[in-house]
């Protein structure tokens, strides 16, 4: 139960997260929260999150080069992906597993638009408000999918900054019949650079 834990939650947040753009069929938002999500995408960012269920807390970390260069960790693991291979630890030493453990990554990243306005069931255009002392925009959503056979749903909401960024997202989501509290903060960074462990 505990695996379910460290992975069906963090699904549910890292949707949350990755689906930021479909906020909107609501014509007065899609627009704007789209190209927060193209900005988001096409940028170097860090993304720190915390999700609490059922009393447990775990919180990640994921360094994005690019979508397809990734280096993500929490208490459990942490996974380094590249268009070149993935590899993996769980204690001091990194591996390449011998299936291709990828898709545990990747599978949070959209493939195309019409995927994520799919996934997204209803919008609304929250308004001006203010994160950290930040004036932001805020957006909320809700998801509903199924991720390697399991249905997960989730409500979110965006808080997307003067430029045009995501720099938070609060999540209430549900998967197997269990329910999880998810906070995520963005950043972003030109400096990141994921390559292959040494």
């Amino acid at each position: 139960m505990r695996n379910d834990f460290t992975r069906l939650p963090l699904a549910a947040s890292l949707l949350g997260l990755l689906l930021a753009s479909t906020a909107a069929f609501a014509a007065d938002a899609r627009d704007e929260v789209f190209r927060a999500y193209q900005k988001m995408m096409g940028s170097k960012f860090t993304v720190d999150i915390t999700t609490v269920s059922g009393g447990d807390t775990l919180k990640s970390h994921g360094d994005y080069d690019t979508v397809d260069r990734i280096h993500f960790k929490n208490d459990k693991m942490e996974m380094i992906v590249l268009p070149e291979g993935t590899w993996m630890r769980t204690g001091n030493d990194w591996m390449k597993p011998p299936v291709d453990m990828s898709g545990m990554v990747k599978q949070f990243i959209p493939k195309s638009v019409d995927d994520m306005k799919a996934m997204t069931k209803s919008a609304s255009d929250d308004g001006m408000t203010t994160w950290n002392g930040t004036p932001t925009h805020a957006y909320t959503y809700s998801v509903d999918t199924t991720m390697m056979g399991i249905h997960v749903t989730s409500t979110n909401r965006i808080f997307v900054d003067a430029a045009g960024r995501i720099i938070h997202v609060e999540s209430e989501g549900e998967a197997m019949g269990r329910k999880s509290h998810t906070t995520q903060d963005v950043k972003y960074d030109d400096s990141i650079k994921v390559n292959a462990p040494v």
